[in-house]
Protein backbone atom coordinates (compact mmCIF):
# COMPACT_ATOMS: atom_id res chain seq x y z
CA UNK A 1 0.00 0.00 0.00
CA UNK A 2 3.29 1.86 0.54
CA UNK A 3 3.79 2.38 -2.98
CA UNK A 4 0.14 3.26 -4.45
CA UNK A 5 -1.61 6.10 -2.33
CA UNK A 6 -4.01 7.29 -4.87
CA UNK A 7 -6.23 4.44 -3.70
CA UNK A 8 -5.97 5.82 0.06
CA UNK A 9 -7.22 9.02 -1.58
CA UNK A 10 -10.10 8.12 -3.53
CA UNK A 11 -11.32 5.73 -0.31
CA UNK A 12 -10.83 8.47 2.10
CA UNK A 13 -12.96 10.48 -0.20
CA UNK A 14 -15.27 7.76 0.34
CA UNK A 15 -15.22 7.28 3.63
CA UNK A 16 -15.47 11.22 4.26
CA UNK A 17 -19.04 10.86 2.19
CA UNK A 18 -20.28 7.67 4.39
CA UNK A 19 -19.39 10.17 7.52
CA UNK A 20 -21.41 13.03 6.20
CA UNK A 21 -24.05 9.96 5.30
CA UNK A 22 -24.27 9.37 9.50
CA UNK A 23 -24.71 12.88 9.89
CA UNK A 24 -27.64 12.90 7.65
CA UNK A 25 -28.71 9.84 9.67
CA UNK A 26 -28.82 11.72 13.42
CA UNK A 27 -30.82 14.56 11.64
CA UNK A 28 -33.21 12.17 9.96
CA UNK A 29 -33.51 12.82 6.57
CA UNK A 30 -36.06 11.20 4.02
CA UNK A 31 -35.33 7.73 3.18
CA UNK A 32 -34.49 8.97 -0.76
CA UNK A 33 -31.69 11.04 0.49
CA UNK A 34 -30.17 7.81 2.29
CA UNK A 35 -30.68 5.70 -0.91
CA UNK A 36 -28.89 8.98 -3.41
CA UNK A 37 -25.98 9.69 -0.85
CA UNK A 38 -25.75 5.56 -0.11
CA UNK A 39 -25.17 5.02 -3.87
CA UNK A 40 -22.97 7.89 -4.35
CA UNK A 41 -21.07 6.11 -1.27
CA UNK A 42 -20.85 2.83 -2.72
CA UNK A 43 -19.49 4.02 -6.51
CA UNK A 44 -16.76 6.07 -4.93
CA UNK A 45 -14.95 3.30 -2.83
CA UNK A 46 -16.23 0.89 -5.92
CA UNK A 47 -13.86 3.53 -7.82
CA UNK A 48 -11.57 3.77 -4.93
CA UNK A 49 -11.34 -0.70 -5.46
CA UNK A 50 -10.52 0.04 -9.63
CA UNK A 51 -8.24 2.27 -8.72
CA UNK A 52 -6.62 -0.09 -6.10
CA UNK A 53 -6.61 -2.69 -8.53
CA UNK A 54 -5.19 -0.83 -11.56
CA UNK A 55 -2.11 0.33 -9.66
CA UNK A 56 -1.55 -3.47 -8.41
CA UNK A 57 -1.59 -4.18 -11.99
CA UNK A 58 -0.01 -1.62 -13.82
CA UNK A 59 3.72 -0.58 -13.55
CA UNK A 60 5.27 1.37 -10.77
CA UNK A 61 4.35 4.78 -10.42
CA UNK A 62 6.51 7.67 -12.13
CA UNK A 63 9.82 7.99 -9.50
CA UNK A 64 10.70 11.75 -11.14
CA UNK A 65 8.48 14.31 -11.25
CA UNK A 66 9.20 17.74 -13.70
CA UNK A 67 8.31 20.48 -11.13
CA UNK A 68 7.56 23.74 -13.00
CA UNK A 69 10.83 26.61 -11.70
CA UNK A 70 9.14 29.81 -9.56
CA UNK A 71 7.52 31.68 -11.89
CA UNK A 72 5.09 29.06 -13.15
CA UNK A 73 4.28 27.72 -10.29
CA UNK A 74 2.58 30.56 -8.97
CA UNK A 75 0.00 30.94 -11.49
CA UNK A 76 -2.53 28.57 -10.97
CA UNK A 77 -2.77 30.29 -7.44
CA UNK A 78 -2.80 33.36 -8.14
CA UNK A 79 -5.40 33.29 -11.02
CA UNK A 80 -7.65 31.41 -8.29
CA UNK A 81 -7.24 34.37 -6.48
CA UNK A 82 -8.28 36.81 -8.77
CA UNK A 83 -10.74 35.01 -9.89
CA UNK A 84 -11.99 34.97 -5.71
CA UNK A 85 -11.42 38.33 -5.74
CA UNK A 86 -13.89 39.31 -8.68
CA UNK A 87 -16.56 37.02 -7.47
CA UNK A 88 -16.33 39.03 -3.88
CA UNK A 89 -17.74 41.79 -5.70
CA UNK A 90 -20.63 39.90 -5.94
CA UNK A 91 -21.18 38.08 -2.79
CA UNK A 92 -19.85 39.98 -0.57
CA UNK A 93 -16.20 41.23 0.57
CA UNK A 94 -15.82 38.19 2.97
CA UNK A 95 -14.95 35.97 0.05
CA UNK A 96 -11.27 38.04 0.30
CA UNK A 97 -10.53 36.56 3.62
CA UNK A 98 -10.35 33.38 0.85
CA UNK A 99 -8.37 34.77 -1.46
CA UNK A 100 -5.58 36.45 0.66
CA UNK A 101 -4.37 32.87 1.43
CA UNK A 102 -3.73 32.09 -2.37
CA UNK A 103 -2.14 35.30 -2.73
CA UNK A 104 0.47 34.66 -0.12
CA UNK A 105 0.75 31.43 -1.25
CA UNK A 106 1.49 32.57 -5.41
CA UNK A 107 4.05 34.68 -3.20
CA UNK A 108 5.89 32.40 -1.79
CA UNK A 109 5.88 30.55 -4.85
CA UNK A 110 7.28 33.40 -7.07
CA UNK A 111 9.87 34.23 -4.36
CA UNK A 112 11.66 30.77 -3.74
CA UNK A 113 13.83 29.42 -5.84
CA UNK A 114 12.56 26.77 -8.34
CA UNK A 115 13.63 23.16 -8.88
CA UNK A 116 14.88 23.96 -12.04
CA UNK A 117 17.26 26.90 -11.11
CA UNK A 118 19.03 24.33 -8.20
CA UNK A 119 20.04 22.29 -10.78
CA UNK A 120 19.08 20.93 -14.13
CA UNK A 121 17.19 17.64 -14.58
CA UNK A 122 18.10 15.45 -17.29
CA UNK A 123 15.91 15.24 -20.00
CA UNK A 124 14.31 11.75 -20.89
CA UNK A 125 11.92 9.70 -19.12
Amino acid sequence: MKRHPAFLVVAGWGLLNGILLAVLAIYGESSLVYWLWGGVVVLIELAALAVLLSSLTGPEQHRRYRLPAKGEAAALPTALAAAIVGLSFIYGFWLIAVAAPLLALALVLRVRRGPLEKEELPRGD
